[in-house]
């Protein structure tokens, strides 16, 4: 059921009313103060060309809310990795799961949901390539060329249908001319890290490059104070390869491969206050001597591996007004991780999982090239995909007293058949309309089982196997106009519908079978250049209705998911850049989202133990007779809750799970304003150039469950950096800072029925690292 108000309608109607007209207003500015075309100075900010229309354009002709950073960019703001992108891009939300999963979120949509099958909302394509696993998707930034965030449902022109927006990376790729680069580095957690990449040309129609890096972790941010072992350190290793041949001019053949591995201790978890146990853990660390934000005190020490590799093969024909591209691709990914998920140092639940993840994709694009006032691009995407747990297993005195173990076994397939074209006709030279549809047809089969082990009974129990099967299909489309009012100035409005396929849950009792999460957005903005172009300023607001939103919960260290009925989403973001003069640059941009539940009457709550005086306890014999049951006030509890309720008064702490309404409440890791500013300041002297770049990042906070009641609170982070090049640019030597502030904040919060827990962020890190390139 949802609920929605006057009030609430209003509100919505008036900032969207109030950002049109301040769009407007700016573009009428804008048209009015703008220098004739071609009258572009020295300084001016350069053109950024990305394909998120499947041809080359410049990014401020695109009808579509993007924010394009380069290598230089990159690594001014302190970006090393996907996670990093936030600090740039306001928009643009990024936590993590169990140490290793990625999940990004934009304007408010996103993935809290994990587990195999399960694929992010945000989409991450690396040079074209879709990249399904959600543990796979914390790339490296060395060897990038370009990265590209596109904000909204991409539901027409892409592989996979993203309902949040997507992530576009684009690699180095080979050059005819010998040309490279190479760093190596320390920092002060005892880190090395080191990186290469070289290309040329070994004929005169085939060429190469080879990108490696390596780092390794040696201190880490933390400790177990149980065990006297590191948290929060290791290594990671990362390799991509790619041969280019072009027999003729219009013919373009690129073989790529990569490999990347990652060996830590992590994740670190951390009950936040009270342990199942009623124990205070925050002041058990305090009490120890050791560093509450960043040591944990736990029986087990955390340990996660992953490992993937992919390759590649794009074939780009020019038939001369028409471009054909294929993509064929292969990957596989691995994740086994072990950990304590109890907050206690008593071996109650141990979880030792194995993931797995395969995929096939083939995709096509024959777009237009030829001039006229008619472009189109007509696509198809096919999709063989596999993940599942090999196994799942669950340890602990709560498993057989401690003496046995529990596998969940299970996998899934996917198959996805899409096609897809969109047309742009040219009402003249300012005008643009541009419709596009795509339908796409998913079909998911599950196959399940459990393997119980009773190492008291020496008994071993295989349950029948689950094997069931469920197709979604769904018609998405994209509707845009755009005008421009001068040669500095483009506005343009959009509709756009999303769709994100439905997927099994299989470690869930009973099995969930999420339904397909579908988002409708509106948008309006305005891309501009100001002042002979050393000013860009990109200005949006947006709407979306988005439906069946798929929801994470941890219920007793098992991760799960289920569906939310649906939620309203509405704000406004900016990006600009700023060309101060030849030598200083600024950018930055903010972003504020209202997200809120529409409807949410299954939402799975937490209440810490000892439970307040409304919550009544009942024997329920029918559903537990071992075991008492609680009963919130008009509400029902969980089978999962129950387990910890005998008796209720004796029950100190952990937090009882029950079903209950938020409709109306925030969407999880969300912040509702965010913005970023950052700069770069070249000195030239006798010596060789000096470059001070810095980033400030605000993030006004976020809840982390469906009731609120488990936040992050609001923080900044600010990253600076001191290069010196040599006088030919060749050589390089950069001290730098991460989180300087030593800002305490967390990748992952939660409420489990174990209690309110997360895992940290890195601390203040800096370090000094040396490089050449020719």
């Amino acid at each position: 059921m949802r609920k929605s108000g006057t009030t609430a309608g209003a509100r919505r109607l008036a900032l969207l009313a109030s950002t049109g007209i301040f769009i407007l207003t700016c573009g009428s500015a804008i048209a009015q103060d703008s220098a004739p075309q071609g009258s572009v100075t020295n300084g001016a900010i350069s053109d950024i060309i990305v394909t998120a229309q499947k041809r080359s354009e410049n990014a401020q002709n695109v009808p579509i809310a993007i924010t394009a950073l380069d290598n230089s960019q990159l690594s001014a703001a302190g970006v090393s990795s996907t996670a990093d992108l936030k600090s740039t891009v306001p928009a643009l939300n990024v936590t993590t799961a169990t140490g290793g999963i990625g999940l990004p979120r934009i304007r408010g949509i996103g993935a809290t949901g994990q587990g195999p099958g399960i694929e992010n909302p945000v989409a991450v394509y690396v040079d074209g390539v879709y990249y399904g696993a959600s543990f796979g998707i914390l790339q490296s930034m060395f060897d990038t060329e370009q990265v590209a965030v596109l904000k909204g449902p991409q539901g027409t022109l892409f592989g996979r249908n993203a309902t949040g927006g997507l992530i576009q990376i684009t690699t180095m790729g080979p050059s005819y001319d010998l040309t490279g680069k190479a760093e190596i580095g320390y920092d002060n957690y005892d880190t090395i890290h080191a990186a290469g990449y070289v290309s040329s040309g070994l004929t005169d129609k085939i060429a190469f490059s080879l990108a490696g890096q390596y780092e390794n972790r040696q201190t880490g941010y933390g400790k177990n104070l149980l065990t006297g072992n590191d948290v929060q350190a290791g290594r990671n290793w990362g390799v991509r390869g790619k041969l280019r041949w072009e027999p003729t001019e219009d013919t373009k053949v690129t073989l790529a491969a990569d490999a990347n591995g990652r060996n830590a201790s992590e994740p670190a978890f951390r009950n936040f206050d009270r342990n199942a146990l009623g124990q205070n853990v925050t002041q058990q660390i305090v009490d120890l001597g050791g560093d509450p934000d960043h040591d944990i005190y736990s029986d087990v020490d955390p340990h996660m591996q992953t490992r993937a590799w992919g390759s590649s093969l794009t074939v780009e024909q020019d038939f001369g007004g028409v471009s054909l591209k294929s993509i064929t691709a292969y990957r596989k990914s691995t994740f086994d991780y072990y950990f304590d998920p109890d907050g206690t140092t008593q071996k109650r639940i141990v979880i030792d999982n194995s993931q797995f993840d395969k995929q096939f994709t083939q995709e096509l694009n024959l777009v237009s090239e030829a001039g006229g006032p008619f472009k189109w691009v007509l696509g198809g995407f096919y999709m063989h995909g596999k993940a599942g747990n090999d196994p799942a297993r669950t340890t602990g005195l709560f498993t057989f007293g401690g003496n046995g173990y529990s596998d969940n076994i299970n996998y899934q397939t996917l198959d996805s058949f899409a096609g897809f074209a969109e047309g742009t006709y040219s009402f003249g030279a300012s005008t643009n309309l541009t419709a596009g549809l795509r339908y796409t047809s998913d079909k998911r089969e599950l196959n399940a089982y459990t393997v119980s082990y009773n190492g008291n009974t020496k008994v071993t129990t295989t349950s029948p196997t689950v094997e069931e099967s469920e197709t979604f299909n769904k018609l998405t489309w994209r509707l845009s106009l755009d005008h421009r009012f001068s040669p500095e100035l483009l506005a343009y409005a959009s509709y756009n519908r999303g769709f994100r396929s439905g997927a099994y849950i299989p470690q869930a009792t009973p099995i969930v079978l999420l339904q397909p999460d579908v988002v409708d957005a509106y948008e309006i903005g305005i891309k501009s250049d100001l002042f002979d172009r050393k000013v860009r300023l990109n200005i949006a607001g947006y709407y979306y209705d988005e439906q069946n939103i798929q929801v994470q919960q941890v219920i007793s260290g098992v991760n799960s998911a289920y569906n939310a009925d649906g939620a309203h989403i509405y704000g406004i973001d900016a990006d600009f850049t700023w060309r101060v003069t030849q030598n200083f640059r600024l950018f930055g941009g903010f972003n504020y989202t209202h997200a809120r539940y529409t409807g949410f009457t299954n939402a799975i709550l937490s209440q810490p133990f000892p439970l307040s005086s409304d919550f009544t306890l009942v024997k329920n014999p029918a559903t537990n007779p071992t075991f008492n049951q609680i009963i919130a006030p008009g509400q029902t509890v969980p089978q999962a809750c129950q387990g910890t309720l005998s008796p209720l008064n004796t029950t100190l702490g952990g937090n009882c799970l029950y079903i209950g309404d938020a409709s109306g409440n925030k969407l999880q890791n969300t912040p509702t304003f965010t913005a970023s500013v950052g700069g770069s300041l070249d000195i030239p002297t006798d010596f060789g150039k000096f470059t001070l770049a810095g980033n400030f990042y605000h993030n006004s906070g976020f809840v982390g469950t469906p009731d609120e009641r488990v936040k992050q609170k609001a923080y900044q982070t600010v990253d600076a950096s001191l290069t010196w090049w040599s006088k030919d640019d060749h050589l390089f030597v950069r001290l730098w800072g991460k989180n300087l502030t030593d800002a305490d904040y967390h990748t992952q919060i939660g409420g489990t029925n174990s209690g309110d827990n997360g895992t940290n962020a890195a601390p203040r890190t800096y370090g000094l690292t040396a490089g050449f390139d020719f």
